[in-house]
């Protein structure tokens, strides 16, 4: 599994060290929302797995930009269509010269989902991540593979490896196998590192989320599960997309005519939670700046694919 991000990176390099005469793929499943630096190392990413020198690459600056203007209805939004027309001409690119890339489009991104199902995702449950990812890929993967010979490797890490196995029988590995799946996370037991340090090696740019404080390189920084460490640094690095998101979440709100239907949660006075807009959580950060919000361990990660239906 390839999410054009560090772990699953080098979880692809390992593997293909332990395994160089194997067939293999490299699946990535696209929201249609991913930042645009991060379908560039998506690219040159895989022709390092592959081993293959390709004589062109593509940069953040030559996208078009993925936003709409504030006034398309959201009954109307299909996302930017100068945006999926890049992306559509990228992906046929891709697979002339990456036929081992296996590129993954459901057709809607994260709102276009969250309109159409009538739920807006949250910590809890995420509509975009369950049509966009997993059954995109359930589909693909009852399709084109079998489970007596295919193995399935994630970029899974030793700081998540709950995810893998909570070893109460939990986890992808355990779930994936009761399926007849068989899955492996070969950063598993391996010592955490910085990618910025062996992607350089590889001579391959990190992608450029991760130095602007992000933790993982998925959905162009946007997330309905993640909590509020996450959009405040969202809201500091990239005040503009949060602004978008905001606005975004205020259209299907909107629609849906349901006031309690937000991607964060509010627990002051308690351990209850209320719903929390990206606005009202806009307005907090402004009104108390010197507020910090920390990650909880183990769940900085994006883990949306691997989790559970």
């Amino acid at each position: 599994m390839f999410s054009a991000g560090g772990g699953s990176y080098r979880a692809a390099k390992l593997d293909r060290k332990a395994h160089p005469d194997a067939p293999f793929r490299l699946v990535f499943t696209d929201t249609l929302y991913e930042d645009a630096d991060a379908y560039r190392f998506l690219i040159e990413g895989a022709a390092d797995v592959i081993g293959r020198k390709l004589n062109w690459t593509v940069r953040a600056e030559d996208f078009p930009d993925y936003r709409v203007a504030d006034d398309v209805p959201i009954e109307e939004y299909r996302g930017n269509p100068e945006w999926r027309a890049f992306l559509a001409d990228l992906r046929e690119r891709a697979a002339s010269a990456l036929p081992e890339l296996i590129w993954l489009v459901e057709g809607r991104d994260p709102w276009e989902v969250f309109r159409d199902e009538r739920f807006v995702g949250n910590s809890r449950v995420d509509p975009c991540s369950k049509f966009i990812k997993r059954a995109r890929l359930d589909a693909w993967r009852k399709a084109a593979c079998i489970a007596a010979r295919d193995r399935f490797v994630v970029g899974i890490g030793e700081h998540e490896k709950h995810r893998y196995d909570d070893g109460k029988g939990g986890g992808l590995g355990p779930r994936m196998a009761k399926e007849g799946w068989r899955y492996e996370a070969p950063l598993l037991g391996q010592p955490e590192l910085n990618p910025s340090l062996w992607m350089a090696a590889a001579g391959i740019a990190p992608p450029r989320l991760y130095a602007m404080g992000y933790m993982h390189n998925n959905c162009g920084g946007f997330c309905c599960k993640a909590g509020h460490a996450h959009w405040q640094n969202r809201a500091e690095v990239q005040p503009d997309r949060f602004a978008y998101d905001a606005m975004m979440e205020r259209k299907v709100r909107a629609y849906l005519g349901d006031a309690r239907a937000t991607m964060l949660n509010d627990r002051r006075g308690g351990t209850r939670k209320r719903p929390l807009s990206l606005d009202a959580f806009a307005h907090r950060l402004a009104a108390n700046p010197a507020t910090r919000y920390a990650y909880a361990p183990g769940e900085s990660g994006c883990g949306c694919m691997l989790d559970a239906a």
